[in-house]
Order: structure tokens, then sequence, then C-alpha cells
């Protein structure tokens, strides 16, 4: 995979400090070091990947990505795998309800459009399609569009979502045509993140809604384990975006109006792989959760949670909502 110098910040074009160096792809593997650099204008402060990969060779950074393993894409729950997922994920549950963050992992697992009327609903980035199967569930016509041609097949059969594979421009689909666009952290995956909310604002109809959730570099898990933050995802996530730089970029993507925060709703599990990371210099996607993982994004949940109550900007994930 080719790689090309990005000492600048890609938006605002000013010198960056070095944050991180020689971090390697802790998921999957993929062959490299790279560098982590911060903006120095104080008025953007984007972090984003040095050397970045070339685009056309983007792709091969996800030849063994998540999307492709069909282990419990479609919820199946047979096995013993199946049913220690379940159970861990009840137990979460039930711990993020004494933690008072039950009603924040469902708002984000419904991409914060609870309070909207259902409609005509593009995932950009849709991978398997398991969040469009949910967001049907709720009403919402819904259609996705991916990259990924294997991960978009996979979405068509198993939750039978319409999936546009294609870069999101080049598929040139009818302007204002979607109620709501959602992307769940894609928008750091891209190589040019304005033209794609700019795109994404075409696709709305008037008064439209575009939700977008990324991972938030002022986080508590990123100053606590630095390096090893699962968030930084070396080489796929290109640029990570503080929240003035969110709401910057949705104003210059042509927005009307738009608010941004923090949540620490799946901080646990996120530390938990951080702390593997940090531990063991890896972490393995989707493999079963151990005994030991369970007990530590328990500890992290209330740690990440207590931290938020302090600094409403340490949560794991940052949130756009934008209207046009």
């Amino acid at each position: 995979m080719r790689d090309e110098p990005s000492s600048s910040c890609p938006l605002c074009h000013q010198d960056g400090s070095l944050r991180h160096e020689a971090v390697r792809d802790c998921l999957f593997g993929v062959p490299g070091q790279w560098g982590i650099r911060t903006c120095s204008n104080p008025d953007c402060g984007l972090v984003w990947l040095d050397p970045k990969p070339v685009a056309s060779d983007l792709h091969e950074a996800y030849a063994t990505y998540y999307t492709h393993d069909e282990g419990d894409a479609g919820g199946d729950v047979g096995g013993s795998r199946g049913w220690r997922r379940l159970i861990v994920r009840k137990l979460e549950r039930l711990w993020l309800g004494v933690l008072f963050l039950a009603s924040a992992r469902t708002q984000v697992e419904h991409m914060f459009l609870d309070d909207a009327a259902p409609g005509r609903l593009l995932e950009v980035g849709c991978g398997d399609g398991r969040l469009l199967a949910r967001m049907r569930r709720l009403g919402w016509k819904v259609a996705g569009q991916d990259l990924d041609a294997k991960a978009a097949e996979q979405a068509r059969r198993i939750h039978g979502v319409t999936v546009h594979v294609g870069d999101l421009a080049s598929l040139a689909l009818p302007a204002e045509s979607y109620d709501a666009i959602v992307m769940n952290h894609v928008i750091e995956h891209a190589h040019d993140p304005a033209a794609l909310l700019r795109e994404c604002k075409r696709l709305l109809k008037p008064g439209g809604l575009f939700v977008a959730t990324t991972p938030n570099p002022d986080s508590f898990g990123h100053k606590r384990f630095g390096a090893a933050w699962i968030g930084l995802d070396p080489p796929r996530h290109l640029h990570l975006f503080p929240l003035r730089t969110l709401a910057a970029i949705a104003g210059s993507a042509g927005f009307g109006r738009s608010e941004v925060w923090t949540t620490p709703a799946r901080a646990g599990g996120l530390l938990a792989a951080s702390a593997d990371i940090e531990r063991r210099g890896h972490h393995r996607m989707r493999a079963g959760v151990t005994v030991i993982q369970a007990v530590a994004a328990a500890w992290y949940q209330l740690t990440a949670g207590i931290a938020h109550r302090l600094n409403r900007k340490s949560g794991e994930e940052a949130v756009l909502r934008a209207w046009k």
C-alpha cells in the first residue's frame, strides 16, 4: 500500500505537530508505521495520519476488515460463542442502567433520530448493514452506500437492504432524496471529509437531518491510552475531529444549523480494546469476549462516565447533528 506525506493540516493548511510516531495497525495487521499529527491552529485542532495511504490503495487496509466477518452479522445467538455474547450484552445493559447511561446507549444505537419522524434514510458507509436493519425496524425506509462490494453483498443477503456500491459522489444519486443521512464512524475514513459532507447536504431534502458519530481525539480514552487508543486505528482513520472542527466543517459544507457534543455511551468496549492494545500490542475485532475483557469494559465504562460528568468534552465519541 503506497502512501504520501501529509505534514500540513488538510483543512486549514497550517503546520501540524507530531503527537504520536511509529504507530502500527493493532487490529488487522496492515504492515507499516504511521505518525499522528495535530493542527497547530487553535481554531482548528484537526488530528490526522501522516503519511496517508494513497486514495487508490486505501482499499488494501480493509482486506480483513470486521465487516467481512459473518460470525454474528445476522444477530444469530446459536452456539456457545453467540450465547456468551448475548449474556454479555444483557449484563452490559444492566450495568448501563446502574450508571444512568442506558438511554444514552439507545440514542447512539438509533443515531440520535429518536425525535425525528421516520422517512427515507441513507446510511453512508453502511458496512454489513446491521444499523440499516435496526433503523428499518423503527419504521425508516432505508438504503445504504459503501465502497466495499463484499460488505455490501453481505448486507443485502443477510438483512435484505438496498446498498449502492461506489464513491457517494460518483453514484450521482438524485438530489433532495432523503429525510435523514447518517454516518456511524465513517467521516474519519474519508480522504476529503468536507466534500463528503457537501454531497450529503445535496442529497438531503430541505429541513433534512445529517448525523455523524466519530472518535473524539479529546476523549478520556485518548488521554489515558495515548498511542494505544483504539480510536487512532491507523491506517484506516485518516482524520479525527475535535468538536469545534466538526462544527466548522458542517458550516463550510453549507448546513444551516448544527450541534456537536460527546458521549461516553460505548466507552466500555472501546477502552477495554485499548487496554488490550496497550497490554498485548493488538486487539482482535469480533473475537469472543473473555471474562477479563468484560470486567475491564465494565470498569472503563464507569471511569469514562465519571470523567464525562466532570468534562462534557471527554466522551469517547463525538456527535454531529446538522440540518439542511
